[in-house]
């Protein structure tokens, strides 16, 4: 699904996504980027081969890499069903003031563009495997 229409090069936008990939408009740039591995994106920077597979069984290494980041809101892309396990990660970081979301690839994807355009330090996590 295609979500803009112009072009945003002040920050990283995500113009469109499948079930499959994520198709990025990077900071400063004006070509489009597709992305079909997992991925972590905030405004400014996108890392990509994001090793986590399973967001239930992620790791205090990556909980603690995804905190060095410094969002105030992280976006997991963890498809449409919830389990107690999220809400374990979701309290792990709101002891830290940082918001978190668990949410399918769709309602990710416009809430991150939604946030980054108010200035906000949101961090969005996509794990295909995970949808």
């Amino acid at each position: 699904m295609k979500l803009s229409q112009e072009a945003v090069t002040e920050y990283n936008q995500i113009h469109s996504y499948d079930n499959d990939h994520v198709v990025i408009r990077r900071q400063d740039q004006n070509r489009l980027e597709t992305i079909e591995s997992n991925f972590i994106l905030t405004r400014n920077q996108l890392i990509p081969d994001w090793p986590v597979t399973e967001i239930v069984n992620i790791s205090a290494e990556h909980l603690a890499d995804l905190k060095r980041l410094d969002p105030e809101v992280i976006l997991f892309a963890t498809g449409s069903g919830l389990c107690i396990e999220f809400h374990k990660i979701a309290h792990q970081f709101m002891q830290s003031q940082i918001g978190v979301e668990f949410m399918d690839l769709g309602a990710a994807c416009r809430t991150f563009n939604l946030l980054v355009s108010e200035q906000r330090r949101v961090l969005l996590a996509v794990s295909f495997d995970a949808l």
